[in-house]
């Protein structure tokens, strides 16, 4: 809108004067004299005068140029918008320097322009009816005379203070009021446009609808972690990036750019991300139009996936420009309608809506990822190929990453500027005397010297070893000079990172076996756990895992569950939690190399020399996960299998009235104060009346019901470990069976669950078919779970444990859903086979790749099977004509992905002409 109206100002101009505003070789040579003493100044120069005399009026205004350098960044011509705003604005305070009787209408004229800026905040897509371009429009041929007027009197060659005043005060009061009239009429414009735009807003969050969509935890949840940081971070440390020339050249390019950060484990990257964050707001605050700083710190669970990242970045577009929550109500439900799945649960519908967001800003984007070698590898590939893209697209945007050096992440970021950090002493005193002071504040000076002093010169950079062995030091309180030395003097290096968790490890468990088990059983589900879990859901699969117990019902479990005994082992490794809310899902390992430990190494073993941190880098092989991963899965399918699950209701009749309303059309879910469910909670997790956040959203608490605090995790997140098992150590077949009964309450009541992960009335997402033992293996489980099943003859697929069409339910929700390379197990399969091979499914098959994106599945494969195992079937039922009518009406031929010859061969000579016309 800035650039629009602008041009259209200065058409109105002959090209003689359009050629003075555009060259600018007059202007450098006012800003130059402005800036220059003067004798009649008695040896000042009129800009200084001028800023002393409006530092004080116009301290809490934005001006278009800061006012502690106000020649460092103006553009030296007036051929852009932005160029002839800052161009004035130094003009401005030149006059006021030179003419005390024009201040207070130049003073008026400076608060006014900040104005303009508002224009672009709304957006010209919401300008269809009020006007304000059409404002605009004056206000700039108001700012162009007022340029053009001074530029005459001030560079004339004859300078005399007194002539110059003179002229000013006769040329300037009429152009500056009528800039001030005009930039009254536009204000007015804009308000209109803002009340009418704060309406819309307001009837968006009467629903909270942005927020229920998009995750409202997701902002509490970065907004916190950000502070935390703030309090970490020592300046001093952190300021080498501020000076880095890559860093600067990025900062400063007038185009978009990338620059990663590349640093070692735990070496501290989050903490200079999160400095350089707070400079990209300080640097940018006084710019206009003001720069959007949009930020993400990456971890290993659903904050390293596609979809979270893309949620949040796009939250805080939506917070940053008001205008982009319209845009966003009219996108989803133009999307949701004219799709099956919720574009808000789909990383590639909310890709999209970020892309079509960045291209139509006109203004500078900073994005900041944090900790991408944290997000798997999909989610690397997806985040980095959009943001790539749009760098292509839009012309200011600047993408900062920071990152462990991984093989795969360098590649994908070939075409970005990469600072390597190495690690200085100098850095690690300043950083090592912040935490010490912050830290040990209570122990005597001469102790906090001691430390400052020795682990100084073993940091070599390590953050994360620093403050191990500075938390070390506060539980062991060593507070004499002698026991002090003896301590630092085995600290060990950041090279033996695993030593320090094994010394932690031993420490915590003081060699006992049963403590061992605990603590060992502890960590082994928190590596391979889906999402941070809450106190109560980490000690009862802690009891689940015990091979101790013998637990069948959830009254025997409660017997088994201690949590302040797991707690108080746990510390060293857990971030810190509250210990208040045990239902807050907020426990996690306190960090990834941790994490990479216990995939690696047994924790028993973590001492043994082959246990180092050096290989940690080197490549990620995690040979305990599959293990792990059964591990957990078999006390999720333990816990779902107790008798109470079979036989209770996961809803009351209350809850289930409320789904039905809210599932009929015209009805939404609102929060009628009940004691049913507690007010939102943007953790996710649920906190019971009056602990959550205000919202319309119904929470539920399955204990409550009698489902004890396992219920929630297993019921969503036992697919997830199914998949990932070890073949080895997956459940019995049996067992499987029997979770997945069809029509049982059993299933009724985890898939209901399952749809549900926060705890909501209203379903996260909707799914209506039908399921049973085969089709829930067919999804979720590995090829030889499957396979299992198929060749288990005790176990009757036509039995009343399976839907009487199993088999091609099965097919279908692989088709649409999962993995079709299971389609090639069902169809080869003399048991379920014959039934699948039929001219429905390939039907269904074309249907399917034809609405879909060709890539994303490896379909040729499908295809082949309609040749490798069903040419006999096609021959003999005589649907080769059939099939080659639907490959030519699907597209599936002029793509070869059905092979034409061999189609032919499956046809007779009368079929094959019939075919053809």
């Amino acid at each position: 809108m800035w650039s629009a109206a602008y041009r259209e100002a200065l058409s109105a101009y002959g090209d003689e004067v359009a050629s003075v505003i555009s060259k600018g070789d007059r202007i450098e040579s006012l800003l130059t004299n402005l800036q220059e003493t003067n004798e009649e100044l008695a040896g000042d120069s009129l800009l200084r005068r001028g800023l002393r005399k409006l530092q004080a009026p116009l301290k809490n205004f934005k001006l278009a140029l800061d006012m502690a350098s106000p020649l460092a960044s103006i553009e030296p011509t007036a051929s852009t918008a932005v160029g002839v705003v800052t161009c004035v604005t130094a003009i401005a305070i030149g006059i006021c320097g030179a003419e005390d009787s024009l201040n207070a209408q130049i003073i008026s004229m400076l608060e006014h322009v900040a104005i303009i800026d508002d224009c672009d905040t709304l957006g010209q897509k919401l300008d269809a009816e009020n006007g304000i371009h059409k404002a605009l429009v004056p206000v700039y041929k108001d700012l162009l005379n007022f340029y053009i007027a001074a530029l005459d009197i001030l560079t004339s060659k004859a300078f005399i203070l007194a002539l110059v005043c003179d002229q000013l005060n006769q040329r300037l009061p009429t152009i500056v009021s009528d800039f001030l009239k005009h930039a009254a009429l536009l204000r007015d414009r804009i308000g209109n446009a803002t009340l009418e735009l704060v309406t819309d807003i307001k009837k968006l969050l009467q629903d909270n609808k942005i927020q229920k969509l998009l995750g409202v935890d997701k902002y509490k949840q970065r907004s916190e972690f950000h502070a935390e940081l703030r309090g970490l971070r020592a300046v001093n440390a952190c300021q080498w990036i501020d000076e880095e020339p890559k860093f600067i050249k990025w900062y400063n390019a007038t185009t978009s750019s990338q620059l990663v950060l590349f640093g070692h484990m735990g070496c501290g990257k989050t903490v200079i991300t999160a400095h350089v964050i707070e400079e990209l707001i300080r640097m940018n605050g006084n710019k206009l139009p003001r720069p959007l700083v949009c930020y993400h710190y990456c971890a290993n669970d659903e904050r390293g996936k596609a979809l979270y990242i893309y949620s949040s970045l796009i939250l805080q577009s939506l917070d940053q420009q008001e205008g982009f929550k319209v845009e966003f109500d009219r996108w989803y439900e133009k999307t949701r309608k004219s799709e099956i799945r919720d574009p808000a649960q789909s990383p590639e519908d909310l890709a999209n809506f970020l892309s079509t967001c960045v291209e139509s800003l006109d203004r500078e984007l900073f994005v900041v990822i944090d900790g991408l070698d944290e997000c798997d590898s999909e989610s690397q590939r997806e985040l980095i190929a959009l943001l790539t893209r749009l760098s292509d697209k839009a012309h200011r945007l600047k993408v900062f990453f920071s990152s462990r050096p991984q093989e795969g992440i360098e590649n994908l970021l070939q075409g970005a500027a990469q600072i390597r950090w190495n690690p200085t002493l100098e850095r690690d005193a300043v950083m090592v005397e912040y935490i010490v002071k912050r830290s040990l504040s209570e122990f005597p000076p001469v102790i906090q010297s001691l430390v400052a002093e020795r682990l100084s010169t073993l940091a070599q950079g390590s953050a994360i070893w620093l403050r191990f062995t500075i938390e070390l030091i506060q539980r062991r309180q060593i507070k004499a000079v002698g026991p002090m030395k003896k301590f630092l003097a085995d600290i060990p290096s950041p090279a033996a990172l695993s030593q320090l968790y094994a010394k932690l490890f031993a420490h915590q468990t003081g060699d006992d076996s049963t403590n061992e088990q605990l603590v060992t059983s502890a960590l082994e589900i928190l590596a391979v756990a889906q999402r941070p879990l809450s106190i109560l859901e980490l000690v009862w699969a802690i009891a689940l895992n015990d091979p101790c117990a013998e637990i069948e019902t959830l009254e025997e479990i409660k017997d088994w569950v201690d949590e302040k005994r797991a707690l108080g082992l746990l510390q060293p490794f857990l971030p810190q939690i509250d210990l208040e809310d045990v239902k807050k899902r907020q426990v996690t390992l306190v960090h990834q190399s941790l994490k990479e430990l216990i995939l690696r190494h047994a924790p028993c073993n973590w001492g043994h020399p082959q246990t180092t941190a050096e290989g940690f880098d080197k490549q990620r092989i995690w040979p305990r996960q599959p293990e792990l991963q059964a591990s957990l899965l078999h006390a999720c399918v333990k816990y779902l299998l107790f008798s109470e699950f079979d036989q209770n209701d996961l809803f009351s009749e209350e809850q289930d009235i409320v789904q039905s309303f809210d599932e009929m059309p015209g009805f939404a879910t609102v929060d009628d104060g009940s004691d049913d469910g507690g007010q939102a909670d943007p953790s996710g997790a649920y906190q019971g009346p009056g602990n959550g956040t205000e919202g319309t959203e119904i929470y539920y608490d399955p204990a409550e019901r009698g489902f004890g605090e396992f219920y929630v995790y297993s019921s969503c997140f036992w697919p997830d470990h199914f998949k990932a098992s070890a073949p080895e150590r997956l459940p019995h077949t049996s067992d499987i069976v029997k979770l997945c009964r069809a029509g049982s309450k059993r299933l009724q009541n985890w898939t209901g669950q399952n749809c549900r992960p926060d705890c909501t009335i209203t379903p996260k997402f909707y799914n209506s078919q039908p399921q049973d033992p085969l089709t829930n293996v067919s999804l979720h489980g590995p090829e030889v779970a499957l396979i299992r099943l198929l060749e288990d003859n005790t176990i009757d697929l036509r039995g009343k444990e399976f839907l009487f069409d199993s088999v091609k339910r099965s097919v279908e929700q692989i088709i649409w859903w999962g993995d079709v390379s299971r389609l090639s197990i069902l169809f080869r399969h003399a048991r379920v086979g014959p039934q699948i091979r039929n001219i429905g499914i390939f039907h269904l098959l074309m249907a399917e790749w034809a609405s879909s994106d060709k890539k994303s599945k490896p379909w040729a494969g499908c295809f082949d099977l309609v040749f490798d195992i069903c040419d006999d079937v096609l021959v003999q039922e005589k649907w080769g004509n059939e099939l080659l009518c639907l490959a030519v009406s699907y597209g599936c031929l002029g793509l070869n992905t059905v092979n034409l010859s061999e189609l032919y061969v499956a046809l007779s000579r009368s079929d094959i002409v019939a075919a053809l016309y």
